[in-house]
């Protein structure tokens, strides 16, 4: 497996997966396929905006991206956002290298504190791998989102990725990802 920063030259891979992931998995997600019916790489391609891709040979089956927040006063907080790994690798360490790499990119980003993500409560797998991640829940708003006829809650989760040397906090904890 090989994790790389997605370029422009990725967007046709990019949104076959996700457009995958919105029909196949829907209830996993705020957005839906009518919302985004062709899905586009949502960051920048900077350091401080990235999407990362798992790649198995040449095959994209994950993806995930960073962004941080440029308003003055939230400077120090990230979000990570559209994590997605295809269903015929779930359980392979995918979604924990997407994580990890995700992780110690945005701890190289100077003056970056936090990074924050958003999480339907139905998404258990995903809850426990940010949880193993380090992340914690902040908050959860009921009824969040409405898919089809149900309402899903919403957790939002951070991360501290350079805290003071009393926080006992700390982000990044699943360890380096095998293939680097």
């Amino acid at each position: 497996m090989e994790i790389r920063t997605l370029q422009e030259t990725d967007k046709a891979l990019y949104s076959e997966l996700w457009r995958n992931a919105l029909l196949e998995q829907d209830e996993f997600f705020r957005i839906s396929i009518e919302d985004e019916p062709s899905p586009q790489i949502q960051t920048k391609f900077s350091n401080e905006s990235f999407t990362l891709g798992a790649f198995i040979n040449t095959r994209l089956v994950g993806t995930v991206s960073v962004e941080r927040d440029l308003r003055t006063k939230l400077r120090h907080k990230a979000l990570l956002f559209r994590m997605f790994v295809h269903s015929s690798v779930a359980g392979k360490g995918v979604g924990k290298a997407l994580v990890n790499e995700a992780i110690l990119r945005a701890k190289s980003i100077q003056g970056l504190r936090q990074v924050y993500l958003t999480v339907l409560s139905v998404n258990e797998r995903a809850i426990h791998l940010y949880t193993s991640a380090g992340f914690e829940t902040f908050s959860h708003e009921p009824e969040s989102v409405k898919i089809k006829t149900q309402f899903i809650d919403e957790l939002q989760m951070v991360c501290f990725i350079a805290p003071d040397p009393s926080f006992k906090r700390d982000c990044g904890s699943l360890g380096p990802y095998v293939n680097r």
